[in-house]
């Protein structure tokens, strides 16, 4: 059995355990509950080929810039040069002292053969530029001792030390696999050269075809990064990973299950404190599954940030209720010794979406795997620490067979403890995947996929540019730009598709915006505009690649 194949099994599994009924209203296990991230998710291999256990054959070391990227890519950055594989789930920064210094990171999906058997491989690439974008050079970081890595994040800390975390596991023979772990690298020379992986937090177990269900299993999950680059905070380069970790154990007599959010710190990259769940409990979590009353132990999609005095905040999805979902909020001032109750941002109209073949969320004509929570920023022009932002998108004004998701702006000025709703692109058609980014001046920058740049015929099809809007510190829209130079096309996609009659079912779960100290906003998102060599079929035509622009 192929580990994409058991991934889904067991997701299922989970799915039939966990059906039972409310009397008033859906509760959280008849809904759509938590669901893991993509980092199973690998491309269907041809017909008589199979998947194997190897070693990486090499670390990819490439350079590519305007002169050298394809003709297709004019007007934007192709940040990846190691061939026509995956490269999705995307992640950027600018350094705090170089505006001209930026770093992007992607999936990079590594298909080799061992023998005779095709192998594949999952690991998390670095691509830097440090002329403002006109070059590029890609690594692969290594990944010693693990396998696989994934769900790339990266940050950079006040003296430009870069952080890159992960999940990561061991791959076995016969699709088994470890309960991923939480692991950071750090490069002191900008991305180029990177150190082991130092693990955060360990998974546990593994999960084989043979499994007679499954567990006790930790899934460690989800995790993003955050470094505190301000030289005056009290905890000035400290280091923050969240994470969901996902506890699980099913057997004919007994069941449990709880996704808290956890986190760990750490001053050096090096040694960490021990993983300590921070999602706590709120009269906002109504409806338990096994845990306490009014505990929000069923959550995903956490991301961090650090504002200028050191507070640090940390939103994510919860699902611990009756009816809709909602998005969470809990913040640190003594450098993530404690952490506050928490504040609710939102509710978010998740539960109208259709399925894709996989049983997961998706957008009207499209198979790709959606979720609408995305990430926490904080402005820094605000001393106080105290402005806070969060981006998601929701399907309030679409319906099941004709979505229609818009993109919101939670903010606070309150530390955390109040919030209210900015709506930032409701045109037609679906804007989804946002971003948010701070500029100095307290200008926000939200970028996103956009289906409604789209015309004619295009309206209909899995077809998306690039979008970043910009709001003033008061919350008024400033401008919208466009700034993409080519429509990707993931519904007639080579990857993720083989079932679907091209429509890609994977394009990864996250973009990245990052705003450097001059002001300008670099964008780095899943392209899928270009059409590869000698494709299977008209219907599988094109590449996946990280794309970059700066406005």
């Amino acid at each position: 059995m192929n580990k994409a194949r058991l991934f889904l099994l067991l997701t299922l599994f989970v799915a039939v355990c966990l059906n039972v009924m409310a009397a008033d209203g859906p509760s959280p296990i008849e809904k759509p509950g938590p669901q893991k991230s993509g980092f199973y998710d690998f491309w269907q291999l041809p017909p008589g080929d199979s998947s194997g256990v190897g070693t990486l054959p090499r670390t990819a070391d490439c350079f590519i810039g305007a002169s050298t990227q394809p003709a297709v890519y004019a007007g934007n950055f192709l940040l990846d040069c190691d061939g026509e594989t995956p490269h999705n789930e995307t992640t950027i920064v600018v350094d705090p002292h170089n505006p001209q210094h930026a770093v992007g990171g992607f999936h990079s999906y590594r298909l080799f053969f061992n023998g005779a058997t095709l192998v594949e491989r999952v690991v998390a690439a670095a691509s830097s530029t440090f002329d403002g974008g006109s070059t590029w050079h890609e690594v692969i970081p290594p990944i010693t001792p693990y396998q696989f890595t994934g769900d790339p994040a990266l940050a950079f800390d006040s003296n430009s030390r870069l952080y890159y975390s992960n999940i990561a596991d061991h791959e076995g023979p016969g699709g088994s696999f470890t309960g991923p772990s939480v692991v950071v690298a750090s490069s002191n020379d900008g991305g180029i050269t990177w150190s082991n992986p130092v693990t955060v937090a360990k998974g546990q177990t593994a999960v084989t075809p043979k499994s007679k269900g499954f567990g006790p299993n930790i899934f460690n999950d989800k995790e993003y990064i955050a470094a505190d680059a301000n030289a005056s905070s009290p905890f000035s380069n400290r280091v923050y990973v969240t994470w969901t970790r996902f506890a699980q154990f099913f057997s004919p007599t007994a069941q449990f299950f709880a996704s808290p959010i956890n986190v760990a710190v750490s001053d050096n990259g090096v040694q960490w404190t021990a993983p300590k769940a921070i999602s706590g409990f709120s009269p906002f979590c109504n409806a338990a599954l096994f845990g306490a009353p009014n505990e929000c132990d069923l959550n995903q999609d956490s991301y961090p940030a650090v504002a200028p005095n050191g507070k640090v905040y940390v939103t994510f999805e919860n699902f611990n209720t009756f009816g809709l979902n909602q998005i969470l909020a809990v913040s640190s001032s003594d450098g993530g010794a404690t952490w506050s109750a928490p504040s609710r941002v939102s509710l978010v109209q998740d539960l109208n979406f259709p399925s894709n073949v996989d049983g997961r969320d998706t957008l009207s004509g499209c198979q790709l795997r959606y979720g609408v929570k995305a990430n926490t920023a904080v402005d820094p022009s605000d001393a106080t620490g105290n402005t806070v932002y969060v981006a998601f998108a929701d399907n309030q004004n679409g319906t099941k067979t004709a979505t229609n998701t818009d993109v919101f702006l939670g903010k606070s000025t309150d530390g955390g403890a109040t919030w209210s709703i900015i709506p930032v692109d409701t045109s037609a058609n679906d804007q989804f995947y946002p971003w948010v980014a701070v500029a100095a001046n307290g200008t926000v920058s939200v970028g996103y996929m956009d289906r409604s740049l789209a015309t004619g015929a295009d309206q209909t099809q899995c077809k998306y540019g690039f979008a970043v809007t910009k709001l003033s510190k008061a919350g008024s829209i400033l401008s919208k730009n466009r700034v993409d130079t080519g429509f990707s096309d993931p519904g007639h996609s080579l990857w993720f598709s083989g079932t679907t009659n091209g429509n890609s079912r994977f394009i990864g779960d996250y973009n990245g915006v990052a705003v450097g100290s001059d002001g300008t906003t670099w964008s780095l998102w899943t392209d899928q505009r270009a059409v590869v060599a000698n494709p299977p079929s008209a219907t599988r035509n094109h590449g996946q690649h990280a794309v970059a622009a700066k406005n």
